[in-house]
């Protein structure tokens, strides 16, 4: 799929919250326009300002709709929307991605009405735009936050979002990685075939493993005592033996550790998947 080829819009979800409520959570378009201007009615001057940077005071739902026209390929626009008595929808929250002109990345926005903070309509808004992202495999979603909004920096910290303060500066810039880095030993495990409870899959014996082991060992023994054994303070031939003996053993088996964790990660690595 290419970086800006849009994938299938997701279906709506529907859920209820800790107020008791039902809601909805679906894709908004130009015909929401009507949801968005009744939205702006009773939004809080604070919060238009702090959202989009200056007041919109003349919202009518075709300026609305206008505001919900998006290219497909390069924005996914979503709303949760309170399910009424009646049949009918009242708009509570929006969110937005937006490509990045590289097409390597998106930023995410939101705005949740003020009568519906603290309930997690911001969580479920960035859930499902982090799946937007990967489903169009970015690696990554970015926004701005205002300092002082405590609330939505607690949103994205939860979601494991990297928070880059800046001292002298009003916005914290977020980074929310959305590949899980590959580590070392970050390799998908087969499905098991047994139960949970199962004894682990006993290792074979290798004859030819065990002889490398041991002429590898020998070899570093050989070479540590004849490196330490000029350094014991000592003019006893028996004494200089076996301190000498004794901390190229020690040294050894340090190696044999080092050796077997060695192996270990490079049979790990090298196999083949199922």
């Amino acid at each position: 799929m290419a970086p800006d080829a849009r994938p299938a819009p997701l279906p709506p979800r529907s859920f209820r919250l800790r107020d008791g409520r039902d809601y909805r959570l679906r894709p908004l378009g130009p015909d929401d326009g009507a949801l968005l201007a009744g939205m702006f009615t009773s939004l809080s001057r604070e919060t238009i300002h702090a959202r989009y940077g200056w007041l919109i005071r003349d919202m009518n739902p075709e300026r609305a709709g206008l505001m919900l026209q998006a290219d497909p390929a390069r924005e996914d626009l979503l709303g949760v929307l309170e399910v009424l008595p009646d049949g009918g929808e009242r708009l509570w929250a929006i969110g937005r991605l937006v490509l990045a002109p590289d097409g390597a990345s998106a930023e995410c926005a939101f705005l949740v009405h003020d009568e519906r903070r603290r309930l997690g309509l911001a969580t479920r808004l960035l859930r499902h735009l982090c799946l937007l992202g990967r489903r169009r495999r970015l690696p990554r979603l970015f926004a701005q936050v205002r300092r002082e909004n405590r609330p939505m920096l607690d949103v994205f910290r939860r979601a494991g979002a990297r928070l880059h303060f800046d001292p002298g500066g009003e916005v914290v810039e977020i980074d929310i990685p959305l590949r899980r880095p590959k580590i070392l030993f970050d390799k998908t495990a087969p499905a098991p075939s047994a139960g949970p409870m199962a004894s682990p899959e006993k290792k074979s014996f290798s004859p030819v493993r065990l002889a490398v082991d041991i002429v590898v060992c020998a070899a570093f023994f050989a070479f540590i005592f004849n490196v330490v054994k000029s350094h014991v303070p000592s003019n006893d031939p028996r004494m200089i033996t076996f301190w000498g003996a004794a901390a190229a053993a020690c040294m050894t088996g340090v190696f044999w550790l080092a050796w077997q964790m060695v192996g270990t990660v490079f049979r790990f690595q090298t196999r083949k998947g199922p």
